[in-house]
């Protein structure tokens, strides 16, 4: 690959993307807890579900926001989600590749 290629810093999965939306502020809403023993209704379940799904997908967004972000190749208007994987993998080949080049340096700059 290009040497002369431009790096981004990979950022800490931090509290970056720990802002709460409306749509987790319902969802958080939207979740019954009881007391100890005591059974959901189905209605309650439903909407447990309904809050869990919500946070899951939300999260799912959330990563492939920090993706776009690390890796150089993408851009923010790109959204499908097999490119963002597959250019992904491409650039984790590239840095895998460029560190062995660089362990080969750093060994034969110790060997002289």
């Amino acid at each position: 690959m290009n040497d002369q290629r431009q790096h981004r810093q990979p950022t800490s999965p931090s509290n970056e993307n720990t802002e709460q939306t409306p749509d987790t502020k319902k969802a958080r809403a939207a979740r019954v807890t009881k007391k100890k023993g005591e059974l959901l209704t189905e209605d309650e379940k439903k909407a447990n579900h309904i809050a869990s799904e919500q946070k899951r997908r939300q999260n799912i967004r959330t990563g492939y926001d920090q993706l776009i972000q690390i890796v150089p190749t993408l851009t923010p208007s790109q959204r499908s989600e097999a490119l963002i994987l597959q250019k992904t993998v491409e650039y984790i080949k590239y840095l895998l590749m460029e560190r062995e080049i660089l362990e080969g340096q750093v060994n034969d700059a110790n060997q002289q």
